[in-house]
């Protein structure tokens, strides 16, 4: 019988981010910053996200990137979350 664990790359990727946030947000270890409401995500938009809790999730979706591909550097996210 295998006693290998479940790791990130065996879940959803969109649960996992979910479920990441929520607990980002409950260990409160990381705080947004003050006008994090009136923040864009991008130069080609127009309003900040409709999710009150995107900053959790953006930061949940970095770290499961980073964690799949170790070594992707500020450029790739530049590129894949927009400058």
């Amino acid at each position: 019988m295998s006693s290998k664990g479940i790791t990130v790359k065996d879940v959803n990727a969109h649960e996992f981010v979910e479920a990441y946030a929520k607990h980002l947000k409950k260990q409160a270890k990381i705080q947004p910053i003050n006008n994090v409401d009136l923040v864009k995500t991008g130069i080609s938009k127009e309003l900040a996200p409709y999710n009150e809790d995107w900053y959790y999730v953006r930061c949940a979706s970095l770290a499961r990137r980073l964690y799949i591909r170790q070594g992707t550097g500020v450029g790739a996210f530049a590129k894949v979350y927009g400058t």
